[in-house]
């Protein structure tokens, strides 16, 4: 194998502080969200109380979901939307949650152009982690290609110098192992193996955080099924 079979094209978030309406690609903005769909809740079994918070106990507390990101086809390309959505919303509830070890996540893939009305309000968690919570932002998107860390690698490999995997929020590209791993992720409804798709960054290599916190200042990473992107999909933090 070549150095190119390890090469895969990844998009650097870069966020920037903003100003963004549901028309736009954004982390922390408004999401467009029809009237007439129900808004996503946690029902909080697998909810960890932790320090970061006053309730002793939030087990099996029941809170709505946080409209954390949004990105638009036109935007952003490179994610792999299915053919009747052009718009990817991820949602985090931000409540410690136990195997995690930080926020669920819950994406969801729409078509925009069949949100004729909008909720007017989105609900708020009565209860949050105030670090899983993000600012508002806009992005200032980097292409590039990536690739993947020396540990990934095969062992005639790994020696060469090559760019270092990134460590800020991106589309695409490898996973940062940190602390743990390589690990290998199987979707639970097919059995194929899930792919890196997005990475959130405690800290950005521009170093306009988004002020929100994974593990000890780590990453955030969601994995999804190559076959069917709805598919279950897996948080890794790292």
């Amino acid at each position: 194998m070549t150095k190119q079979d390890w090469a895969r094209p990844a998009v650097l978030l870069n966020p920037l502080e903003g100003d963004p309406t549901d028309a736009d690609s954004h982390i922390g903005g408004p999401m467009l969200w029809p009237i007439d769909e129900p808004w996503p809740y946690c029902d909080g079994a697998a909810h960890d109380a932790s320090s970061y918070i006053d309730e002793a106990d939030c087990k099996d507390v029941r809170v709505p979901f946080v409209g954390a990101l949004q990105f638009y086809r036109r935007d952003f390309p490179e994610l792999p939307f299915p053919e009747d959505a052009d718009l990817l919303q991820v949602l985090l509830c931000t409540l410690e949650h136990t195997e995690i070890w930080g926020p669920d996540v819950r994406l969801v893939w729409r078509d925009s152009t069949k949100v004729i009305e909008m909720i007017e309000e989105e609900p708020q968690p009565s209860v949050q982690e105030p670090l899983y919570a993000p600012t508002v932002n806009i992005f200032e998107p980097i292409r590039y290609v990536e690739y993947a860390m020396s540990v990934e690698r095969p062992d005639e490999l790994r020696d060469e110098d090559w760019p270092e995997t990134s460590t800020g929020s991106k589309i695409g590209g490898w996973t940062y192992w940190w602390a743990s791993g390589p690990l290998d992720y199987e979707c639970p409804e097919c059995g194929e193996i899930q792919r890196q798709t997005l990475a959130l960054a405690t800290h950005e290599p521009s170093g306009d955080h988004v002020e929100w916190e994974f593990g000890k200042q780590g990453i955030l990473n969601v994995l999804t099924c190559p076959r069917d992107v709805r598919h279950p999909v897996t948080v890794h933090i790292d």
